[in-house]
């Protein structure tokens, strides 16, 4: 698959321990970068899609078999299986419909086989519909919550990038209606 070679980032930036503080790390201004950032953003695009369409199989796709997630509050995560158990138990409620969206803003440390990138997420959650007025579908209730990520890639043999460790999501705000959420 060809990706466009447009280098989105003028300037790259590495994360330091706190989540707020950046440090301007050097360019390597190359088609390689641009097409390493594509990859990473089609990544998070699948990442998305699994989520809302509750394909939890496909983040396989997304995860190295020994992936990490921590951060952000959340007890760690180590290896797929236990990825996709948190996110089953996540969704198991089938009405809880999602949307997730995300931008990488931030890609760097672009190696042949590594790459780090700081993305921000909208995820929105949705209650049970209800029909009002004139049988139109309104939901009835909604939040959203405003995350960053910080995820390391690993390219595998055959050209394919996945996620090897997440750290987060920082919440950076909540807005909506919480009760719609149950406790995992």
């Amino acid at each position: 698959m060809q990706f466009p070679t447009l280098l989105l980032l003028s300037t790259i930036f590495s994360i330091t321990s706190s989540p707020w503080t950046t440090t301007a790390a050097p360019v390597r201004d190359s088609t390689d970068d641009a097409t390493t950032l594509a990859a990473i953003n089609q990544l998070l695009s699948l990442f998305s899609q699994s989520l809302d369409e509750k394909n939890l199989a496909a983040l396989g796709d997304v995860y190295t078999a020994d992936a990490s997630i921590g951060g952000g509050g959340a007890p760690p995560l180590t290896g797929l299986p236990a990825i996709i158990e948190f996110y089953t138990a996540t969704f198991q409620d089938a009405s809880l419909k999602t949307l997730h969206t995300s931008d990488t803003v931030l890609g760097g440390n672009f190696t042949e086989t590594t790459a780090t990138s700081v993305s921000y997420a909208n995820v929105y959650y949705f209650g049970p519909e209800v029909f009002e007025r004139g049988g139109e579908s309104f939901s009835n209730s909604s939040v959203i919550f405003r995350e960053r990520l910080e995820n390391e890639y690993q390219r595998d043999a055959n050209g394919i990038w996945k996620i090897t460790r997440q750290t987060g999501p920082f919440i950076l705000s909540i807005e909506g209606d919480t009760s719609i959420l149950r406790p995992i």
